[in-house]
């Protein structure tokens, strides 16, 4: 077992940090986890209890503050919780996952405030630091092969990956830069708290499947929509379990920090597999891929409406077709098995999507 590390894990009671925060208390780590929401905060206590986490008395301690003024509260905190001072790894995890720029300023204010503050107390308080990014801080890429290297800025599909290349750049050469893709449901149980990304055709199935049932007259396998993306494209997902783990390992060496690292999945879905699997799932028929740059079929009646708008919202999550390279992964983490994307994996996580109203119902 590698030497325990004292974490300042911001992000604590997100989908991710929940199970890096598992990962960690597994690993015989102590923490300092960051929450800003107390139901959140008993949402993951619920989930560590299931697991029978935190395994040793004081392995564990939260904190509350507003992580825009970690440079400037830190003394604060500090006094205010004890122990604190005491952190020598920072693992920043906390970001907006907002694809458009709201009223407020996110996803930028979050993922580029943070970033910026926190380099700020760096320089006074030294700690080893680790931030998860996202693989496509690439821009669009069209099956090209991605390094796990420093990318110069490219064309963004949304604000969410710029902020993320906005915050590499402060950190580049000082952080362990972690690069997950689109990180879906654990791989044994489905569970998932944010139902975005990958999830939305899912969705979109869903709906359609629930409209159609209302309609009989209409034909559920002869929708005749084509959709303007590469069929041979893949979503590029991976379990929220594997990141987790596979995050913990990388830190708990210091021959491994301030390297980059694409916790990418090594045979990620095409984009007509995974059409056509949940085509079947939800026994509608008719859709298809009709290459990128293709013309959308114009809607002919409501149902094929309803198609079109909700294709409309999916669409560039088929846009961008990159091809991770893992070698810095593979040489330090080549042990850990990556879980893979089956139909049965597909089928349990819609099936807790649907059982949680996709996110909606949650507990």
């Amino acid at each position: 077992m590698p030497d325990s590390m004292n974490v300042l894990l911001t992000g604590g009671t997100g989908f991710l940090g929940e199970y890096l925060l598992a990962n960690l208390l597994e690993r015989g780590h102590s923490v300092w986890a960051h929450y800003r929401s107390e139901s959140r905060k008993l949402d993951t206590v619920r989930l560590l209890s299931s697991m029978g986490l935190p395994r040793s008395a004081g392995s564990l301690k939260w904190f509350k503050g507003n992580i825009l003024e970690a440079d400037e509260q830190w003394e604060r905190w500090c006094s205010e919780y004890p122990g604190l001072e005491d952190v020598d790894t920072l693992l920043h995890s906390a970001a907006s996952t907002r694809l458009h720029m709201d009223e407020k300023g996110e996803p930028l204010k979050t993922n580029l405030g943070s970033t910026i503050t926190f380099r700020k107390l760096i320089d006074r308080k030294p700690l080893k630091v680790h931030v998860v990014s996202t693989a496509y801080v690439c821009g669009l890429i069209q099956g090209d092969l991605v390094k796990e290297s420093n990318h110069p800025r490219g064309d963004f599909v949304n604000v969410y990956e710029e902020s993320k290349w906005e915050a590499e750049q402060i950190w580049n050469g000082a952080a362990t830069i972690l690069r997950p893709s689109i990180i879906v449901g654990h791989s044994e149980t489905g569970r998932c708290t944010s139902f975005s990304g990958w999830y939305i055709l899912f969705q979109a199935a869903h709906l359609l499947d629930r409209l159609m049932s209302d309609s009989k007259d209409l034909d559920r396998l002869g929708l005749n929509i084509d959709i303007p993306a590469n069929p041979d494209g893949v979503s590029n997902v991976i379990p929220v379990d594997y990141v987790a783990k596979a995050t913990v390992r990388i830190i708990e060496k210091p021959e491994n920090h301030n390297k980059i690292y694409h916790l990418t999945h090594p045979k990620p879905p095409t984009h007509e597999w995974t059409l056509t699997h949940v085509c079947n799932r939800f026994k509608v028929g008719g859709l298809r891929f009709a290459g990128a740059g293709a013309p959308f079929t114009q809607p002919r009646n409501r149902v094929e409406r309803m198609v079109w708008r909700q294709m409309q919202t999916i669409l560039l999550h088929f846009a961008n077709n990159p091809v991770f390279d893992r070698s810095n992964t593979n040489l330090v983490i080549g042990d850990i098995t990556v879980p893979p994307i089956t139909a049965d994996y597909v089928d349990k996580i819609i099936d807790y999507a649907i059982e949680k109203d996709w996110g909606q119902s949650l507990d």
